[in-house]
């Protein structure tokens, strides 16, 4: 049986997918190793508004308490674009392999971890969503809002 029949459907709103995908398509100039996987998650995803968006599916400035494979802990984090950086201590790059096998799913959810070595054994998995973190953040390079014109580094 072919594996992608198994993988969790993902879900992700109009504007995580478009800038996702504007982010696959630089990285795949660059030869990025995870631009391919990026735009097969991207391709796969069901794409939705933000009010039909539900409450426990990863997005991108969503907190997600996670687990990887038979690990005893959980790890709580907030997943990001990488331009997003502010706080690296509490935040889950997409660009990771974690970051994109969580993208889109929902809680409860199972996920081989894309890019990892080996088998489909090892697996993330989603027990918590939320919250979902909306308007905190400026995107470095952004100008401040004196207008005068220099930029947040």
């Amino acid at each position: 049986m072919n594996d992608v029949l198994k993988l969790p459907p993902i879900l992700m709103p109009a504007r995580d997918h478009s800038r996702l995908m504007q982010t696959a398509r630089e990285l795949a100039e660059q030869c990025h190793p995870l631009a391919a996987p990026l735009l097969q998650e991207l391709h796969r995803a069901t794409v939705c508004t933000a009010d039909e968006l539900p409450d426990d599916v990863v997005t991108l400035n969503t907190f997600v308490t996670y687990r990887i494979g038979s690990e005893d802990t959980s790890d709580k984090r907030m997943l990001i674009h990488p331009d997003d950086c502010m706080w690296p201590p509490a935040e889950l790059s997409v660009l990771t392999p974690t970051g994109l096998s969580l993208l889109g799913l929902r809680t409860g959810h199972r996920m081989p971890l894309i890019g990892s070595t080996g088998t489909l054994d090892v697996c993330v998995e989603v027990e918590a969503v939320g919250p979902r973190v909306t308007g905190a953040f400026v995107p470095l390079g952004t100008a401040p809002p004196d207008g005068t014109g220099d930029r947040w580094s």
